[in-house]
């Protein structure tokens, strides 16, 4: 391909984040036989050697002249989309898009050079070449002001809308993030298909040998001055007990810019700049990188690793690398700082640092090399540009994400918007406030369907073919809306949300991929529910169940126990789609003196009866010990008020904020079945936690160690005394936890199921568009959990 790449940015020299991510992804094009033209901005002034490096490195450099004190911003203090395009760059590319041969492929460095995709091809060109346009974001830029004012940061740079943001997205075919968690970000408003694209340092050097022991420990840092780099530092530095540290034979050495203003002492030296960063890290046996907030990828995380140095830091540090331990995760500068205090006093934690590190970066290098091929292959990348459209059925709000199902759904639909483009037809109506946070979760290449009101239909007659629980499920005024959609707007695939809409599959008449998600084997919960005298609110059978089941294409099973049993009664029909949680704060307590034990459930009856069993049997054992319990959701509002040390919350806007003031979690469901969504919760957010076997029904390797197993009243308060009583068994429990529930639940555990599901829905012929239809056209091994144990 010839490439022409616009940047504001260089590519030499390599001394900043962003230029190592322009001459990594040049320097992998040009690998794989690519031509390079690079088009710079002379924004940063680069010196004469670096120019004659890119003209060595790339096939041809363009330097247009650029003004920056003309960036001025246009939007009441922030920047429109187009303000720092210059007449300069405007003449250079209106050249560019005349030559002859053209280009196969424009890669434009950042949003708010996006305008340069819409010179090519030309206006006046009758029949132009397919040119390929792929926007390199970098960073997130919409609404970057306010993220850095809530954390105490001037803004600098550039910045701008959502809105505006956006705008630039649609000038491309496609546009790379740089790691998983911007993606998401970006796929809830961008109007062209977001891939990912990781950064790897360029360059064959081989892996640093370690330091050689000297009987000391050091600890290495490398920044610039930037805000945020030495806000992060600082608050490190003041959090780390410098003078314990130099006593226990180590020391932090902190090089880079970001170390001028810090005056050397115990414990603490300050190296200022190095001209390579191995210079620090042949020097130091652990690396840390606390950064707080920000967006992008933190080029230092990965350099380190890339170094074969272990690494610690924040979430923030590590964020878009999806890691699994704890070390990778603290909550802010101040946790990191104890847990580096943590590593200089435990060898054995340094040991299971550097296997945790040596293990991340592999990983992670390996996908990033995937990355670099799809981008070096056009067929690859116009295939990722043409993705199939799925078709999403349900009646439940599950935007609002306050219940399991809820959080089931929208997971789902994280997941697949990332594969395809996704549709939702809505049972019922939608506000518009609904209809926004619809979207968000949807994608911003979604389009919404909810139906209005469904008026009741008593006499109106049903498709043949439907079972005995279908009949009674059935809305009859909707099959004829549901059918006159797939004929108006005919998907690839169509994902029914769950049995008790499996009604509507006799509305289909036209050749579409059908898929059902499960959630649960329904039959299942009502043997369940009816052993302890309570009905479920959907009753079926096993058999009419299999029977619903085996008319559809394809079933999505949330955990590995229903998955194995299906599978062996419908072979091939049947695909693990776990349920998955996107990487979330820690949990790390509300710093009062009283640790909180929590939960957090809608008003179900398994709900109630676990919790009503942990009050009367557990608690007035637990609650003498100091801790208090605290509980929130809808199940509140069937909840005794007035309990000693029992706080309740009531309905929460955010789950996630509630479980990180908790110190420890609890879940006392002895009935109900399927997968618990409050369990994963728990375990993802790093808490410690006692379970019941319910509690734990699909999930399995993590007794005693991520998590405590109760088999009765006397083992539940054994457990939950001693992490109330023990804070270092406490702590590693909860690394534990975090690492088990990003392992199984992390969102790479449900990637692979909607790649297939995206692949399976491309091999289904698109229908034509049709006429409107008339409405008369279309033993689980899990046994009964055993009661409470007094």
């Amino acid at each position: 391909m010839r490439i022409l790449v616009v940047s504001p940015t260089p590519s030499h020299p390599q001394d900043a984040g962003n230029r190592a991510r322009i001459h990594a992804v040049l320097t992998g094009l040009k690998s794989a036989g690519h031509s390079i033209t690079l088009c710079l901005l002379d924004r940063e002034k680069v010196a004469a050697e670096h120019l004659d490096s890119m003209r060595r490195d790339w096939d041809e450099l363009i330097l247009v002249p650029h003004d920056r004190g003309l960036e001025k911003p246009s939007l009441g203090g922030r920047f429109g989309l187009d303000d720092w395009i210059q007449p300069a760059l405007e003449e250079a590319l209106v050249a560019l898009a005349a030559r002859r041969p053209a280009f196969d492929m424009v890669l434009v460095e950042y949003v708010f050079l996006s305008r340069a995709f819409t010179f090519f091809p030309q206006p006046n060109l009758r029949f132009p070449a397919p040119v390929l346009k792929v926007l390199d974001t970098h960073d997130q830029f919409g609404g970057r002001d306010d993220h850095l004012r809530a954390i105490g940061l001037a803004p600098s740079f550039f910045f701008t809308t959502e809105a505006e943001e956006a705008r630039g997205f649609a000038r491309a075919d496609l546009v790379l993030a740089i790691q998983e968690e911007e993606r998401q970000a970006f796929e809830a408003y961008s109007p062209a298909p977001v891939l990912t694209l990781g950064h790897i340092p360029a360059g064959d050097r081989p892996l640093l040998p370690p330091r050689a022991p000297d009987g000391r420990f050091v600890i290495g840092y490398l920044g610039s001055a930037n805000p945020m780099n030495t806000r992060a530092l600082d608050r490190f530095l003041a959090a780390l007990d410098l003078p314990a540290l130099a006593a226990a034979g180590a020391e932090i050495r902190v090089a880079g810019s970001a170390a001028r203003h810090l005056v050397a002492g115990p414990g603490l030296v300050p190296l200022g700049l190095v001209a390579d960063p191995d210079d620090l890290y042949a020097q130091v046996d652990l690396v840390v990188n606390p950064h707080e907030g920000g967006t992008g990828l933190k080029i230092k995380t990965v350099e380190a690793l890339s170094r074969g140095r272990p690494v610690i830091g924040t979430a923030e540090a590590f964020a878009g690398l999806e890691p699994q331990a704890a070390w990778h995760a603290a909550a802010d500068a101040r946790a990191l700082a104890a847990l580096a205090m943590r590593a200089v006093a435990e060898p054995a934690l340094r040991a299971r640092i550097a296997e945790d590190s040596a293990r991340l970066w592999t990983r992670y290098a390996t996908q990033v090399a995937a990355e670099q091929r799809r981008l070096a292959s056009p067929a690859a990348l116009r295939h990722a540009a043409l993705r199939p459209r799925t078709l999403l059925v349900t009646d439940l709000r599950f935007w609002e994400e306050r219940l399991g199902n809820h959080a089931r759904i929208a997971a789902l639909a994280r997941a697949a918007r990332a594969e395809m483009d996704l549709d939702l037809f809505f049972l019922g109506s939608m506000s518009e406030a609904e209809r926004a946070q619809a979207q968000a979760l949807l994608g911003g290449r979604a389009r919404l369907f909810p139906t209005g009101p469904l008026p009741p239909t008593p006499d109106a007659k049903l498709p043949r073919g439907m079972t005995p629980f279908e009949r009674r499920s059935t809305i009859a005024s909707a099959l004829p809306i549901f059918a006159q959609h797939l004929a108006t707007h005919p998907p690839d695939a169509v994902v029914f949300e769950y049995i008790r809409l499996s009604w509507l599959r006799h509305a289909i008449t036209q050749p579409v991929m059908t898929v059902i998600d499960t959630h649960d084997i329904m039959s299942t919960r009502v043997r369940n529910f009816d052993h302890f005298g309570r009905r479920h609110f959907i009753q079926i059978g096993a058999a009419e169940e299999l029977q619903i089941l085996s008319a559809f294409d394809l079933i999505l099973a949330i955990q590995q126990e229903e998955f194995r049993w299906l599978e062996a009664l419908l072979p091939n029909r049947v695909l693990m789609a776990p349920h998955v949680l996107p990487p979330g704060r820690r949990a790390s307590g509300n710093g009062d003196d009283k640790l909180r034990i929590g939960f957090i459930g809608g008003d179900s009856p398994m709900n109630r009866d676990g919790l009503a069993w942990l009050l009367d049997q557990v608690w007035p054992a637990v609650a003498p010990l100091g801790a208090e319990l605290h509980v929130a959701g809808e199940v509140c509002t069937a909840m005794p008020v007035g309990r000693a040390g029992v706080v309740l919350h009531g309905s929460v806007e955010r789950p996630e904020d509630f479980l990180a003031t908790l110190d420890i979690g609890v879940n006392p469901v002895f009935y109900g079945g399927g997968l618990k969504i409050k369990t994963v919760e728990y375990l993802c957010h790093g808490l410690p936690s006692v379970l019941t076997a319910e509690a734990l029904y699909g999930i399995s390797g993590g007794a005693g160690t991520a998590y405590h197993l109760a088999s009765d009243r006397g083992g539940f308060v054994a457990a939950l005394a001693e992490l109330v009583l023990d804070t270092a068994r406490r702590a590693r429990m909860g690394d534990a936890a975090l690492a088990f529930g990003r392992r199984h639940f992390g969102p790479a555990a449900l990637a692979p199921a909607m790649r297939s599901l995206a692949g399976l829905a491309r091999g289904v012929a698109r229908p034509m568009p049709q006429a409107p239809l008339a409405a008369s056209a279309p033993t689980m091994p899990n046994p009964v959990a055993a009661g409470p144990a007094a």
